[in-house]
């Protein structure tokens, strides 16, 4: 299974180039980080139909969730913590967004979200496959991060890295702007156990979107699980193999 996962940045100059390079990438399941209407039409032209649309938090930038045909996308929810979930066949998405702590009640109330999002990946953890990713709002050298992380990393979940990073310490910035320490990996993907402790754990890369302040992430995740995770009471394995085909007519991996 291919997991898309983009913030397109809701004043985004370019939103069809923005939505055009997030469609490219040829997503199983794509995630839409800050989908205002101003991205709707060239999304469902390439994406399709929005399967789930939620606010991360109160008065907070929509996400929206997009899955290929086929794929049975269901039991949406909105905690109102920074991230919203789905069920995408058997396997748990959490997309997150982070409030943005550029003021102090904001630091506070990230400090929440993340607390929040680590408690849920708990109860996640040994229960069913599932995936968090997103825009975390948050950088590897912050407080704040190893917190999170270390509650992340107790419940035994995967902090992925890109495929290019050879050291596990090396974190690919997706935030190019707005910082003396730019670029700033503020948007990170973590597979519970089910999945970062498989045999071929999912390894991740990242892709450039015209217009946005972030960089998209993509998730590969092993054949053998999206085969099992994709079936619903109407499709075969067969069936689910052979709808795993990108546009351009070759398998997704």
């Amino acid at each position: 299974m291919r997991v898309v996962c983009a913030n397109v940045f809701c004043l985004n100059p370019k939103p069809r180039k923005a939505i055009e390079a997030v469609a490219r990438q040829h997503g199983d399941v794509t995630v839409v980080i800050e989908s205002t209407p101003r991205f709707a039409d060239r999304s469902v032209q390439l994406l399709g139909e929005g399967r789930f649309t939620g606010l991360s938090r109160g008065r907070g930038m929509p996400i929206t969730v997009y899955a290929r045909e086929g794929l049975l996308v269901e039991g949406g929810r909105t905690p109102g913590h920074g991230w919203v979930e789905c069920k995408v066949g058997a396997m748990r998405l959490l997309a997150v967004h982070a409030i943005a702590p550029y003021l102090p009640w904001r630091i506070s109330r990230r400090k929440g979200h993340l607390s929040a999002l680590s408690e849920r990946m708990g109860e996640l953890a040994f229960n069913e496959p599932a995936l968090t990713i997103g825009d975390f709002n948050t950088a590897h050298f912050e407080r704040a991060w190893r917190r999170f992380a270390t509650s992340a990393l107790d419940s035994q979940w995967r902090w992925l890295t890109h495929e290019e990073d050879h050291r596990p310490e090396k974190r690919r910035g997706t935030w190019p702007f707005g910082s003396v320490w730019s670029p700033v990996a503020l948007d990170h993907a973590l597979a519970c156990p089910q999945l970062g402790g498989a045999a071929s754990a999912p390894i991740m890369r990242s892709f450039s979107i015209p217009g946005s302040d972030h960089r998209g992430l993509v998730v590969e995740i092993e054949d053998s699980l999206v085969v099992d995770a994709g079936l619903n009471q109407n499709q075969t394995a067969e069936q689910v193999a052979e709808q795993a085909v990108n546009r351009n007519g070759a398998p997704v991996r």
